[in-house]
């Protein structure tokens, strides 16, 4: 599978989320707890460290009012829940410093637990948008705008079409 390339020919593999949920016993209680960990290649992490490690993934304060279109989708039966979650002290902010480190979360039930859950997997998403920036330092990319359509033909007959009416004006 390929990766993402850092600088030059090199390709690298993608970041990933390492997810550990138990049950730990922690000052006299079982806790249910979530932990999370980015995993990235060295040559990569070296420029999330010098550059980006204070950057924000996720703040509760932005999605206390609204979760934003396009982001993970909220299974129903974790909404009220994740509605507590992000209104809490309790729920964490996360940073890439904190994701490259590892972060454990004491959820008081198991629904705290998978919201923390779900707000990691949203902070990766987050992270792999910094991760793809730190990828194209030192880079030129050419932004042709959003509207831009590639000369690339998507279907068979519309290229033996395209060969065909080329082929004629050949031989006219």
């Amino acid at each position: 599978r390929v990766g993402y390339p850092l600088v030059g020919f090199r390709f690298m593999a993608a970041p990933k989320l390492v997810i550990r949920k138990r049950m730990q016993f922690i000052q006299g209680k079982v806790r249910p707890c979530c932990w999370v960990q980015a995993n990235v290649e060295p040559d990569l992490r070296a420029v999330l460290d010098e550059h980006f490690l204070n950057e924000s993934l996720f703040k509760r304060a932005a999605y206390a009012q609204f979760w934003p279109e396009g982001a993970l989708a909220i299974p129903a039966a974790l909404a009220p829940a994740l509605n507590n979650f992000l209104k809490n002290d309790a729920c964490p902010e996360i940073t890439v410093k904190t994701l490259l480190q590892g972060q454990l979360h004491q959820g008081a039930n198991a629904w705290e637990m998978m919201c923390f859950e779900l707000v990691a997997k949203l902070a990766f998403e987050n992270f792999l948008a910094i991760t793809a920036t730190a990828q194209e330092l030192n880079c030129d990319l050419v932004y042709e705008g959003a509207t831009a359509v590639a000369p690339i033909v998507f279907s068979a007959d519309a290229a033996i079409a395209q060969l065909e009416a080329m082929a004629s004006e050949m031989a006219a």
